[in-house]
């Protein structure tokens, strides 16, 4: 397949074009349908021109159909876009990509998707469904799951579709840390209810603001029910979180300037389940938070990590080692500009 998509390339340089622009056109109709053709363009940074002549091509091949509401896509349309989605990956040279992030990061396991969600929010769909068929396969009656927020791993939650012949009823699904805020639909309660929803699971919350003074944090985690999440916090089986930028992260969880200007001054990149990072994966802050400790994580059996864009290639580098015993699940973007930095250092 190697071979073949190095052929394609150099003697119809044009047509892998045409055929990777169609991908993404009908991928995106797939997720935002019904869309007119304006929005389209705009998510893809596409000019309407191309967008109406490619469209009008789909459309009369019958694997669109356009309404008053905007264009949607249509059976064959979904068959075409699930039979493109192995040759796009092999295409663009992503098996190959992730056995090179792989060994670069010494992670066993690496998945890479299509696109840089810094460019086109829609990339985030796809991690999600990655990372969602990974959390299927390994997925067993009686695991633990720990679950942190964060709108991509909102997207594997949204992607998720439990088989209809399991039954996951012993399956415990919590928050892997409290938190109480903006974007509530992202927070680690919210996900974990909904996950638990989905698998018809138990599971219980962390209804517990960030940034508590040390000794509220104390009294409220000697509460019994607290405790006794805490507890079951600290043995799950499966952690899926997100991995974010420092500086960005900080600011959205309210840090205080002072802080901010801390992390800069240590140089920190990555931030996950409330500790931040610097490049060389050293713990230079930690946010006062209930929910899993650092030390816990190296006894969890499996993680999902979930990052996407190119800006996240810092972080990514900065949490390799956390990734030991588990996945990640990445965008294009991120991974080139992983290998653009190892190979430049």
């Amino acid at each position: 397949m190697k071979n073949l998509s190095l052929t394609l390339r150099k003697i119809i340089p044009e047509g892998v074009l045409t055929l990777e622009r169609r991908y993404e056109i009908l991928r995106a109709i797939s997720y935002s349908q019904p869309v007119g053709r304006r929005l389209l363009a705009n998510q893809l940074g596409i000019s309407e021109r191309i967008i109406r002549s490619e469209t009008d091509f789909l459309k009369e091949n019958s694997y669109i159909n356009v309404t008053s509401l905007g264009m949607e896509i249509t059976h064959d349309g979904y068959t075409i876009l699930q039979g493109l989605e192995n040759l796009i990956y092999e295409l663009r040279g992503l098996t190959e990509l992730e056995k090179q992030i792989s060994e670069l990061l010494n992670i066993d396991k690496v998945i890479v998707v299509p696109g840089d969600s810094d460019k086109n929010e829609m990339v985030k769909k796809d991690i999600g469904k990655a990372a969602a068929q990974i959390f299927r396969e390994i997925l067993k009656p009686g695991n633990t799951i720990a679950i942190t927020g964060g709108t991509t791993v909102a997207q594997m939650i949204q992607a998720f579709q439990p088989l209809n012949n399991n039954n996951y009823e012993d399956v415990f699904v919590l928050p892997a840390r409290g938190s109480i805020g903006n974007k509530v639909e992202y927070q680690s309660n919210t996900l974990a209810s909904q996950l638990a929803n989905k698998l018809g699971a138990d599971y219980k919350l962390l209804n517990i603001p960030d940034h508590l003074s040390k000794k509220s944090l104390e009294s409220i985690s000697k509460e019994p029910e607290i405790k006794d999440t805490l507890q079951k916090v600290s043995n799950t089986d499966i952690l899926i979180f997100g991995i974010g930028n420092a500086l960005k992260m900080a600011k959205r969880r309210g840090l205080s300037e002072t802080i901010i200007d801390f992390l800069r001054r240590k140089e920190a990149v990555a931030e996950a389940f409330g500790y931040y990072f610097n490049l060389e994966g050293e713990i230079v802050y930690s946010s006062r938070s209930v929910g899993i400790q650092l030390d816990e994580v190296k006894n969890i059996s499996y993680m999902i990590a979930v990052a996407g864009g190119s800006s996240k290639a810092e972080a990514i580098m900065a949490v390799k080692h956390l990734l030991r015993k588990g996945c990640i699940v990445m965008d294009e973007g991120a991974a080139n500009e992983i290998v653009t930095y190892k190979t430049n250092r």
